[in-house]
């Protein structure tokens, strides 16, 4: 888990921020008492920054800080795009979905970018017991966390209590000989009966 602060350049922030707010076309994310809105289009700002996310210098830059090599993305983007939460919304414990099955292969790291001013909807990674908080941040504008995929850590956002809370989410990805459990991203109702409520 690594956390980075001013992390787009030469004021990239601020234009994207600046788009972002004009969008209308957000689609609601329900799943187990959780909620976001989420928004998979284009803009001048979105594409530029989706770019930089897939260019060769930062490919090479996110197998350095996570320590695996052979990284690529899927430049249809699947399952990443832009998430908007506005109070009370919150994600509840799930772990990330691991194959993609668009470009069959196991998704590796993720990388998340926060934009807004806001309170709560802090990222919280769970022990594999699920009974106690490993790592807890709370989102600041132009921040971002870099974490990779784990099929033992599930992570969460705590409900917002204030503001508005951008996040881009791009992943990258692994190949490897097989995957033995292929699944979409699985939530506990409660977290303490680890009981998937969907697979």
């Amino acid at each position: 888990m690594k956390y980075y602060e001013n992390f787009l350049k030469d004021y990239l922030d601020v234009d994207l921020l600046s788009e972002l707010r004009t969008i209308k076309e957000w689609k609601d994310f329900n799943r187990n008492d959780s909620h976001m809105k989420e928004y998979y289009g284009e803009g001048q700002f979105i594409n530029k920054t989706r770019k930089i996310l897939h260019s060769k210098k930062t490919i090479e830059w996110v197998e350095k800080e996570s320590g695996i090599d052979g990284l690529v993305v899927d430049s249809f983007g699947t399952g990443e795009g832009i998430s908007l939460m506005v109070p009370p919304d919150k994600l509840n414990a799930h772990i990330d979905f691991n194959w993609n099955n668009r470009i069959k292969m196991h998704r590796a790291v993720n990388l998340l970018i926060y934009l807004g001013d806001c309170k709560g909807g802090n990222f919280t990674v769970w022990d594999e017991e699920m009974k106690m908080v490993s790592f807890s941040k709370e989102p600041i504008h132009n921040s971002a966390i870099m974490f990779n995929h784990t099929e033992t850590n599930a992570h969460s956002v705590t409900p917002l209590t204030y503001g508005k809370r951008y996040s881009i989410r791009q992943f990258y990805y692994k190949s490897e000989a097989t995957c033995e459990n292929p699944h979409q991203s699985l939530y506990w109702y409660n977290p303490e009966t680890n009981m998937p409520t969907n697979s």
